[in-house]
């Protein structure tokens, strides 16, 4: 396996929200970084041989680390694949402090990863044993309070625009931005339409489920179909009560802007809190209304009324059935028995997922069968694998390093030996750097041969973990066999992913692991 240097960039949105012209924007650059990134190998010889992967978060902020390329790049980190990672500066790799901090001094010391800082001159090969010193820890304290401090700032002008009554999010359904001026909507004449067709329909006494249905049949294109450009994401795409009843709901409707309804509780969260009404920014007469405060009031004065306090969450464990037709998670009714069917039907009556009803006692006796089944074939196949002969692959590979070690260790005691026959006069000095030549030569082809036994090595290691997370899961359904069939009953569902329903008495089920474990001998 072929390992190479992780060349990473990253460029929040933040940093181009500055100021569109700034230095600090051109210097950040994804573009400005790559070039960086690459004068400094070509400066270092020890670092021009290996193979270079870019790995390029446009867009994210520094504050988290759940970036896509991020990830990628730290997968190929525990998997040996990279032996250095370069970054323009510290802030490129992140700016919070504490995590920045744990990787640079314990996650790539443990996993013998280099790690180098061009623009703040770290290079983690010079503090081997150490940490980096009290200017580094410094450094990343002071990215972290920048970020802090933009994000307030950024948080403070979203504020003064809500005050103002302009929109900071999205246009809602209905509406659409006027054309030539930033955070002000205009009615869409397309789909303001619809909107007031619902409101009416509400008035009217009909239920979100008969507006949805209706809207449905007229063949309205869903919100989000709609703001895919006009296209037709899928045919399954369709109105739901929740849909309708969102746009009852919504106050901008009258002419309002409504503003801060959800916050992040800490920079860059990726969980928002909802806010409660009293702390909602609300500007009347902010645009053309689409519907009259008393229509949107009689409007929702016709929802049915909830009542979720002191609600209990009842057993969820069974949530795992879905339509094979439409995707969408069956819905659970209840009779003399439970039962799981698709709501399309409420929506659609000319849909298959009309069809999909299956009553819980006989899907459960399925999906219990299958699960069963599963567990047979593992305690049978783990019954064979005990009877074989075990082997340590990884104990010879280990020996033969070391042997090869011992050799390698050898040489400078040879290379002395040479130069004192040399210096006797046993032989001349063309002869001396001939076999000089022939030792260097021996030398390198071993320590080939070890670099290579290491990488077997660490694929040997990666795989006995795997065999022995296989095995113990395969010695365990000895004991699982071996429970009631109530207790298996409700262990069976921690196993399931999913399972597929079709009509005709016919399911697909998704095991989150693979219980039979095929590639075990």
């Amino acid at each position: 396996m072929m390992r190479c240097i992780a060349a990473y960039l990253r460029l929040s949105q933040d940093d181009v929200d500055i100021g569109s012209n700034s230095l600090k924007d051109e210097s950040d650059s994804i573009h400005s970084q790559r070039l960086l990134i690459q004068q400094y190998r070509k400066e270092h010889t020890d670092l021009r041989d290996f193979p270079v992967i870019e790995f390029v978060d446009d867009g994210y902020t520094g504050t988290n680390f759940d970036r896509p390329e991020f990830q990628r790049m730290i997968e190929k980190v525990r998997n040996g694949e990279v032996v250095c990672i370069i970054v323009k500066d510290l802030s490129r790799f992140g700016r919070n402090y504490l995590e920045v901090g744990d990787y640079l001094e314990h996650i790539f010391p443990f996993l013998g990863v280099r790690f180098i800082s061009v623009n703040d001159h770290y290079d983690s090969k010079s503090y081997i044993g150490t940490t980096g010193g009290i200017d580094v820890a410094f450094r990343n304290l002071i990215y972290q309070r920048y970020s802090q401090d933009l994000s307030e700032k950024v948080k403070s002008a979203m504020h003064l625009k809500m005050s103002r009554g302009q929109y900071v999010t999205h246009c809602p359904y209905g509406y659409k931005k006027k054309q030539g001026v930033k955070h002000e909507m205009i009615p869409d004449p397309v789909t303001a339409p619809v909107v007031r067709e619902i409101f009416e329909a509400a008035i009217g006494g009909m239920k979100s489920t008969e507006i949805a249905a209706m809207l449905n049949a007229k063949q309205v294109p869903t919100p989000m179909e709609y703001k895919k450009v006009n296209r037709k994401m899928h045919s399954d795409a369709m109105w739901s009560h929740q849909a309708v009843l969102r746009i009852i709901k919504e106050y901008k409707y009258t002419g309002a802007m409504v503003n801060f309804k959800c916050e992040n509780e800490t920079i860059r969260a990726s969980v928002q809190r909802k806010c409660r009404p009293e702390e909602w920014v609300v500007v009347e007469n902010r645009h053309e209304a689409i519907v009259t405060h008393e229509e949107y009031e009689a409007a929702n004065a016709k929802l049915r009324k909830v009542n979720y306090k002191g609600a209990k969450r009842g057993d969820v464990s069974d949530r795992i059935y879905y339509c094979a037709y439409c995707g969408r998670r069956l819905r659970k009714t209840f009779g003399n028995d439970e039962y799981y069917s698709c709501s399309t039907k409420l929506y659609r009556t000319d849909s298959p997922c009309c069809q999909v009803r299956w009553s819980r006692t006989e899907i459960e006796e399925i999906v219990l069968a299958a699960y069963k089944a599963q567990l047979m074939l593992m305690n049978e196949r783990y019954k064979k694998l005990k009877s074989q002969p075990q082997s340590n692959p990884l104990e010879d590979c280990r020996n033969a390093g070391k042997s090869i070690q011992k050799k390698l260790d050898g040489f400078a005691s040879k290379n002395l030996t040479l130069y004192e026959q040399y210096r006797d006069g046993k032989f001349d000095k063309d002869t001396f750097l001939k076999k000089k030549n022939q030792l260097l030569q021996q030398k390198e082809e071993l320590q080939a041969q070890l670099a290579k036994l290491q990488e077997q090595e660490a694929e040997i290691a990666r795989q006995q973990n795997d065999e022995e997370r296989k095995t113990q899961a395969l010695n365990a359904s000895e004991d699982m066999l071996a429970k009631e069939e109530g207790e298996m009953r409700i262990q069976m569902y921690d196993a399931i992913e999913k399972v597929i329903v079709y009509v005709g008495k016919e399911i697909d089920i998704h095991w989150k692991f693979d219980l039979s474990f095929e590639n075990v001998p």
